[in-house]
């Protein structure tokens, strides 16, 4: 017999052995536990799906998997699939397994965790409800034995609480890569796979009910859960999430290989010890195609109780983060009609002020940093002797607002942003704009319509940009200059007090746009989409809220999608292409201030005027709660689609979706 026969042979009873042995393993109508009661208390990061082909499935029916599935889309999808399956292919490093090997296999829902361990390297856990479906996963463990034994993985049996393991000692596969194991084992009909052999063992415990150590107890986990049912009024979530945001970056720093570690400043820790730790979790819940008016529903909760004994409910920098709820939030009715998105929140300004010295100093490395820079502002005869807590903090409002839009043709610079804040003395905050400015060399005032802007020719000061570590979560920073060279010069930037607020632009022409007299006449408040989109908002939260948000997405995704058909994503300076080069940037190339090279091939991508159709306006709303916030957001659709209650068509207006 040939070795492949052999070897088909072998996997084919491995998988029939294993198949008898799950079967045997679970008791009569035992129900598969919950994914996070199998799961540790110590877990940092949880996805659950409750159904993966029911939310395939409802995925394609959004006008975003349409446009996936339209031919001129098809070179792009593939190629783009297979970019994305090998930057996410850690599980399948880790435990051979791929999430589409789980279809097939999944008869309910599949969990999958980060589970930080003392000492040691996080755990990657995925545990996937069988029932019914033993046959099936015993060819994917035939499939599993079979990649692995590729990798000259060597395989053994263990027993844990009388629950038989299988577990693979994987050997380094290239230089600079480590050891590895797998554990598989079936229980109650739940197929469970991690990386950690100790892991396993736990696992194995609290999936027969011992122990009180698992995820669902744990506080964080369990109020943003509770908040989210308690939104969402019955609808059922296709996939629930949850993080401990501080547990997650030292868990993902933890499996960095050696020597990895990058130089510089820690700023995890710091913003831990800057009282941010407060935030002890956020969680949420997603659905897709709600009730014929949504292609995207999403509610999140972030947890951040008062720390006891704090005298501002938080510690240090941690006390700038309030947000009051109420006031008005509309668009402020010179905000013109033709942009990308707008966003408004609420925030105590004058008490960010008070409580930022701290984090500054930390980042600065030294005491009194902050305190030195506002004295030199106030005291340096060649500054603009301005004392920023009196005569500029003092007469700000409590509202910030942000418009964004871009410039065609479509450049790596186009996309724009003006910041507003508003003033309670627009004339006290005029006359101390104009001492910045005269004191900036690079500044000159023009008139435009009446209205007095300040241009800045160039950046005022030489700040280094800050490059914050956040354990894989990278920060939004320039993107490195083409081949090596020197960065392209940044538009002119633009500054105005006017109608209540403090104007900051990137683009002096933005700047005008906005204030331009025609633009006012056309306003986002006399917006058809915008009134859409907040008329639905309005339905799925209670109570006031501290911030509104609205995106046409069309627009806001347009410069990213022009720059993909281009092949200079690398270059982009959008605030969407800069996060997509942090994650797509390998690690090396990045500390050494390398242009990344486009993985995906853009340039058989139809014209966006093509695709336009399946871009839908969007939006979120944020709730100020006493101990923390809350977060919901959606995406309209723009056509009739089938609600899962089989009635067609869009909700009816008036109609309260929860």
């Amino acid at each position: 017999m040939a070795y492949s026969d052999r070897r088909s042979a072998s996997c084919a009873l491995l998988a029939a052995c294993f198949s008898l042995f799950v079967a045997a393993a679970a008791p009569a109508r035992a129900a598969a536990p919950a994914s996070d009661a199998v799961m540790s208390a110590a877990t940092r990061g949880f996805v659950s799906i409750a159904d993966l082909k029911a939310l395939e499935a409802h995925w394609q029916q959004t006008q975003l998997g349409q446009m996936m599935q339209d031919e001129s889309m098809r070179p792009f999808v593939e190629d783009a699939k297979l970019q994305i399956q090998r930057k996410m292919a850690g599980v399948h490093q880790k435990l051979g397994l791929r999430l589409e090997d789980l279809r097939e296999v999944a008869a309910g829902e599949i969990g999958m965790a980060m589970i930080e361990r003392q000492n040691d390297r996080a755990a990657v856990a995925v545990t996937v409800d069988i029932a019914g479906r033993q046959a099936a996963a015993g060819q994917l463990f035939a499939k599993i034995d079979a990649d692995l034994t590729k990798r000259n993985a060597k395989r053994s049996i263990a027993n844990a609480a009388g629950v038989a393991m299988t577990v693979y000692d994987i050997p380094p596969q290239r230089n600079g890569d480590i050891a590895r194991t797998a554990v598989f084992f079936a229980t109650n009909d739940l197929l469970c796979a991690v990386d950690n052999r100790a892991e396993a063992e736990e696992m194995v415990r609290r999936a027969a009910g011992q122990g009180g150590d698992a995820l669902r107890d744990v506080k964080p986990y369990q109020e943003t859960m509770r908040r989210c049912t308690a939104e969402a009024d019955g609808l059922a979530p296709e996939l629930r999430w949850f993080a401990d945001p501080f547990g997650y970056a030292r868990a993902a720093r933890s499996m960095r290989r050696p020597g990895a570690e990058p130089p510089g400043k820690d700023y995890v820790e710091i913003l831990n010890s800057q009282g941010f730790d407060a935030v002890q979790g956020a969680g949420g819940f997603v659905n897709l195609i709600v009730g014929g008016a949504f292609e995207v529903l999403h509610r999140t909760a972030i947890y951040a109780p008062p720390v006891p004994g704090a005298e501002d409910k938080y510690r240090l920098a941690m006390r700038m983060m309030q947000f009051p709820n109420g006031g008005q939030l509309d668009p402020q009715p010179w905000i013109p009609r033709g942009l990308a998105s707008y966003r408004t929140f609420n925030m105590d300004l004058k008490n960010a002020f008070d409580h930022v010295d701290t984090l500054f100093d930390a980042i600065a490395g030294y005491e009194n940093a902050f305190a030195d820079v506002v004295e030199g502002l106030r005291k340096d005869p060649y500054g603009p002797q301005v004392d920023v807590e009196k005569d500029f903090v003092a007469h700000l409002g409590n509202r910030v607002s942000l418009v964004t839009d871009y410039q065609v043709p479509i450049t790596t610079k186009s996309e724009r942003y003006l910041f507003a804040l508003e003033v309670k003395n627009e004339a006290a905050i005029a006359a101390a704009v104009q001492r910045f400015m005269e004191a900036d060399p690079n500044a000159f005032a023009r008139d435009f319509q009446g209205h007095t802007i300040w241009e800045i020719s160039e950046p005022q000061s030489d700040v280094p940009e800050l490059d914050i570590d956040l354990g894989g979560l990278e920060p939004l920073g320039p993107a490195p200059a083409a081949n090596g060279g020197a960065a392209a010069p940044a538009p002119n930037s633009a500054v105005c007090v006017t109608n209540g607020h403090l104007l900051i632009a990137s683009h002096r022409e933005f700047m005008e746009k906005v204030l331009s007299t025609q633009a006012q006449q056309e306003a986002l408040l006399g917006s058809g989409d915008f009134h859409q989109v907040d008329s639905a908002l309005n339905s799925l939260i209670q109570g006031p809220v501290c911030a509104r948000c609205f995106v046409r997405t069309d627009e806001a995704y347009r410069p990213t999608y022009e720059l993909l058909r281009q092949g200079k994503m690398p270059e982009s300076e959008t605030l969407l292409g800069r996060l997509l080069n942090r994650l797509l940037t390998p690690p090396e190339d990045a500390d050494e201030g390398k242009l990344r090279t486009q993985k995906i091939d853009g340039k058989e991508l139809p014209n966006f005027e093509m695709v336009r159709r399946y871009f839908s306006p969007a939006g979120t709303l944020v709730r100020a709660d006493d101990d923390g916030w809350f977060v919901v957001g959606a995406t309209l659709t723009k056509q009739p689609v089938q609600a899962r209650t089989g009635a067609p068509g869009a909700i009816p207006a008036g109609t309260t979706v929860r």
